[in-house]
């Protein structure tokens, strides 16, 4: 079985047709080891099976050495024969390693085969430091690190022979005999192999029955399954795909262009079909809108898959940060993948808006009054901006107490939610009586949290008297007047004086 979790085989094409040693040759006679043609590969997976052609990279074969036209591609050797009957695929590179570690076949050399190409390719042979111990091997498995492949190997007798684990490197083809294995029931080759996906430091051997065996030191634990039953092969259950959950940035504000993309990552491709991931998706919230659903489909091929966490904007002030969590949900047993770290994410959506603290003035229209009726000033107290949900209180002095005016003004004064201002009066209290003066009313706004006091924080309003005194008709005084004498001498001083004037202007 592969990385891509499809399992590949590889045949002898034509079969056997004993032409081995002699035209005559059986299958109990060693026609069965004779070379078949070339060979193709097969890969089995959830829609079938796929034939993926003839191997490429095998060289020519020719079958008859003294007829040009029985040359044959894909061919390796004489000593292959049809019957490999070890195999497996390093976990790590992909790369098959197969053998006919059989009688027969050649104990000291590895072929390797390209399957992740289509058509696969064959890359070489690894040529052992020695054969393999014994007279024939069954199947072996490669562990997880891709570095060593494990077997069991036997002098093929299954009354008197014995049999040793061994194995072999995957890069200096050093071999290496490790411990004795003990016969269960019978000293007969291991048809089966494969490493344990749950644990890293065993592989599993069938034959007669299933044996462990415990790895770098090859020891081999008695059979567990029931003699008598017999298997021609086996391969690693394909590990479970690992799922990862980040969101990127892990913070926004609530401004426009604010987000954060949630990428689910598999530590490998995702299979035909794709692969689902359910999720916890974000809690509704206005705060925030989300692309992110109940699940999230990583297409066939990809390892990647992402959705979106979008900050709402908005420009009020102090309203606060909140947390969009999401997460990968808990697989069901049966699913394909499960869960790394980190599975889960929370993207903190932050208050950007500074709140303005507003500016409070005053001005009291008109400025003076006289006390007499319908004498009003209006007194305003304004905000720079609309005061908030609840309404803004301002807090000022009033006037003191007078005779000469009353007044609406109080402390404190309500800014109704959404407006900008409020008002107050004071109001000319009207009297006749005279010379009473003038006085000033004065309103003064007071500091308080929550506003700022403007330039204009206090106002007076002037009341003043507009009474005049009443003069009495027995109080009044004669003026002195000249009698008709007066009159008459004041008349010809006159005229003579003019009489001058002329004749000097006639000169």
């Amino acid at each position: 079985m592969g990385k891509d979790g499809y399992i590949y085989s590889m045949r002898a094409v034509e079969g056997d047709n004993s032409w081995d040693n002699s035209p005559a040759a059986s299958w109990t006679s060693g026609g069965w080891r004779s070379h078949t043609r070339y060979y193709e590969m097969l890969r089995y997976g959830r829609g079938g099976v796929d034939n993926l052609g003839i191997v490429s990279g095998l060289g020519t074969y020719q079958t008859d050495p003294s007829d040009s036209s029985t040359v044959v591609s894909g061919a390796i050797d004489l000593r292959l024969g049809p019957n490999f009957n070890a195999a497996d695929i390093d976990p790590v590179s992909g790369i098959m390693y197969l053998a006919n570690f059989q009688t027969g076949g050649a104990l000291n050399r590895v072929f390797k085969i390209d399957v992740t190409q289509t058509p696969p390719l064959y890359v070489g042979s690894l040529n052992l430091s020695g054969n393999i111990p014994g007279a024939q091997s069954g199947d072996f498995a490669i562990d997880a690190s891709g570095q060593w492949a494990y077997g069991i190997a036997t002098t093929g007798n299954a009354f008197t022979g014995s049999s040793v684990s061994y194995r072999f490197n995957l890069s200096s083809g050093a071999v290496e005999t490790l411990a004795a294995v003990a016969p269960s029931p019978f000293n007969t080759p291991f048809g089966a192999a494969a490493r344990l996906p749950n644990a890293s430091d065993k592989l599993a051997f069938y034959g007669l029955g299933t044996r462990i065996m415990t790895i770098p030191a090859g020891t081999v634990a008695p059979s567990q399954s029931t003699p008598g039953a017999t298997s021609g092969d086996a391969a690693a259950c394909l590990p479970k795909l690992t799922a990862t959950l980040v969101c990127t940035p892990d913070a926004l504000v609530d401004a426009a262009g604010n987000v954060s993309n949630c990428t689910v990552t598999l530590d490998q491709a995702a299979p035909a079909g794709g692969m689902a991931i359910a999720l916890n998706p974000p809690a509704a919230n206005p705060r925030y809108t989300s692309s992110c659903g109940s699940s999230i489909l990583v297409v066939a091929g990809q390892t990647t898959a992402s959705c979106s966490i979008t900050a709402t904007p908005n420009t009020t002030p102090g309203d606060g940060d909140v947390s969009a969590a999401i997460a990968l949900a808990t697989p069901a047993a049966t699913d394909d993948y499960v869960l790394g770290s980190p599975s889960a994410a929370e993207v903190t959506i932050r208050n950007d808006d500074v709140a303005v603290t507003p500016v409070v003035n005053l001005s009291c229209t008109p400025s003076s009054l006289v006390d007499s009726a319908g004498q009003v000033a209006t007194c305003t107290i304004s905000l720079s901006a609309a005061a908030p949900a609840g309404g803004s209180s301002i807090s000022l002095s009033p006037p003191t107490g007078s005779t000469r005016y009353t007044s609406s003004c109080s402390s404190p004064v309500l800014i109704a939610a959404g407006a900008t201002e409020s008002s107050c009066t004071i109001t000319a209290t009207p009297n006749t009586v005279v010379g009473d003066g003038s006085v000033t009313a004065l309103v003064q706004l007071l500091a308080s949290p929550g506003y700022a006091l403007g330039p204009n924080s206090q106002a007076g309003v002037q009341v003043n008297d507009d009474d005049s005194p009443i003069v009495n008709p027995g109080d009044a005084k004669r003026v002195p007047t000249l009698g008709p004498w007066a009159l008459g001498w004041m008349a010809l001083l006159m005229a003579v004086a003019g009489a001058l004037w002329l004749r000097r202007r006639q000169d």
